[in-house]
């Protein structure tokens, strides 16, 4: 055995933080309905207990493989397992591996043996290059979580060597033992490309204990994450169901990180500021400009396909903004088109033929209603339709209609005399 696996030194591979060290804020993270289940295996293999019912009819190992999509907070969420369970936690240091390559392929089936073996063959050796800080309890962690997540660019700096590929090999071509369970350990695998999973389907489930697929946000998902945000932030304002249709296929970092920049680009403005603090424009400008560039798009196709939807929908994206943006030209304007209308030239005899035809057909209920407008009294639900019917009153104060209206009444009166009605 060489030095450096004799020193387990490959162990600079992996970021490694016991409990005590690792604070997460729950309220941070957004818990969907497969989070249960992920949270309930990690309960089946800390208790590991024979008494439970399922052990009558399997074998857990201890092996977790979960496919899903750039941009969650599952990083996070293990983080938050870890610290709860009082779980020592081992992350693949992606950025250590892209580093040196070839080492790690060449020490790869040391590290899953380190993980695999008993905890008591462990316990002598000290880790000299660990990213880890010392820490007073680590003698008294028993259980650990290794977390390896396979980001897309990681097979492109191994030469397209899949290390899940050959994690699978281990175990199902040259006969090691996967005995994660009984040495205290949890294996969690993260992968984001689903075809690859399908071509060692076979393999996977004869590895790994449960395999989970994380799908996108729903529509619901989204809707219920802009709305805990809104009301965390209530002096930001935005179209939440037009975010929710903008969104399609969207991870819940990305919704996160177009909130944050919304709202910076919104304050950058101080004029804006002034006036409202509504940044949904603000958000929309920023997803057709390409300003924010979705996690999704270093993924690859096979696995979610969310490239192609997103390029799909810009030009439905362009039409529906363009609606909005004639909206909103439209509710700028309507102070302005009123009071055109209020301004328009209308002759004296045109106003007497209009109170000369209220008067005549509703002239009693009209002067309850100008009584009601000069007291500030609410109209019942008949008047407003009355006051819908002849609208021009409401043109004159409430002392001006109802001596033009009288006026129109007695005119009335003398024609109605001059003709023996």
């Amino acid at each position: 055995m060489t030095e450096l696996k004799s020193n387990t030194e490959f162990l600079r591979f992996f970021q490694r933080y016991s409990p005590s060290e690792i604070h997460i804020d729950k309220n941070s993270l957004f818990y969907r309905d497969k989070y249960n289940e992920i949270i309930n295996f990690i309960k089946l293999v800390v208790s590991n207990s024979q008494e439970l019912e399922l052990f009558n009819y399997l074998d857990p190992k201890g092996g977790l493989l979960i496919n899903l999509n750039p941009g969650t907070d599952i990083i996070d969420f293990f983080k938050l397992i870890s610290s709860n369970y009082y779980l020592e936690y081992f992350e693949l240091d992606n950025a250590e591996v892209l580093n040196s390559p070839k080492e790690f392929l060449n020490c790869f089936a040391e590290i899953v043996d380190y993980f695999n073996k008993p905890i008591e063959d462990r316990s002598t050796q000290q880790p000299k290059n660990a990213k880890h800080k010392d820490s007073k309890n680590d003698e008294t962690i028993n259980k650990k979580l290794i977390l390896i997540n396979q980001k897309p660019k990681l097979n492109d700096s191994l030469q397209n060597i899949s290390i899940l590929d050959n994690f699978l090999d281990l175990f199902y071509n040259k006969n090691r033992k996967f005995n994660f369970i009984n040495n205290n350990s949890i294996l969690v695998w993260l992968n984001y490309d689903y075809e690859e999973l399908v071509h060692i389907s076979e393999r996977i489930f004869n590895v790994f204990d449960l395999f989970i697929k994380i799908p996108f946000l729903n529509s619901v998902e989204r809707e219920t994450y802009l709305k805990d945000f809104a009301e965390k932030n209530s002096k930001i304002v935005f179209d939440i169901h037009t975010l929710v249709k903008y969104t399609e296929n969207w991870e819940v970092n990305d919704i996160k990180q177009l909130l944050k920049m919304g709202i910076f680009k919104h304050f950058l403005n101080a004029d804006l500021n002034d006036i409202s603090n509504e940044i949904t424009d603000t958000l929309l400008n920023i997803i057709e400009s390409g300003e924010y560039i979705l996690s999704t798009a270093f993924a690859t196709p096979e696995s979610n396909n969310s490239i192609g939807m997103t390029h799909n929908t810009k030009v439905s994206m362009k039409e529906d903004i363009k609606i909005l943006d004639n909206r909103k030209d439209l509710v700028e304007k309507k102070n302005e088109y009123l009071t055109e209308i209020r301004e328009e030239s209308v002759s004296e005899f045109m106003i007497n033929q209009l109170y000369e035809n209220a008067a005549s057909k509703n002239y009693n209920e009209l002067l309850i209603i100008i009584d009601k407008l000069n007291k500030k009294e609410v109209l019942e639900d008949n008047e407003r339709k009355l006051v819908a019917k002849y609208p021009f009153i409401l043109n004159d104060s409430p002392s001006m209609a109802q001596i033009n209206l009288e006026k129109a009444k007695k005119r009335v009166d003398l024609i109605k005399r001059a003709f023996g009605k």
